[in-house]
């Protein structure tokens, strides 16, 4: 039989499953640790919008550092 001209090696990405999984990272890690951020702030009764702002920065790096991770590989 002939060789389907469109697939690709096992190891090779397409790129969109790489984007629907760095936009799914992304969205995923800052909406769940600003989510953290903010549930932190209420049980210690602070209201100054901190706890969300600090937890949505680790999430977002803890999404690049998964990124990073996945497509290196």
């Amino acid at each position: 039989m002939a060789e389907d001209p469109h697939s690709r090696p096992s190891g090779e990405h397409s790129s969109e499953g790489v984007a629907g999984a760095v936009l799914g990272y992304l969205l995923a890690g800052i909406v769940v640790w600003g989510f953290l951020g903010w549930l932190a702030e209420r049980l210690l009764d602070l209201r100054t919008g901190v706890g969300v702002a600090v937890g949505m920065i680790f999430g977002a790096a803890g999404a690049i550092y998964l990124i990073m991770k996945r497509l290196s590989a």
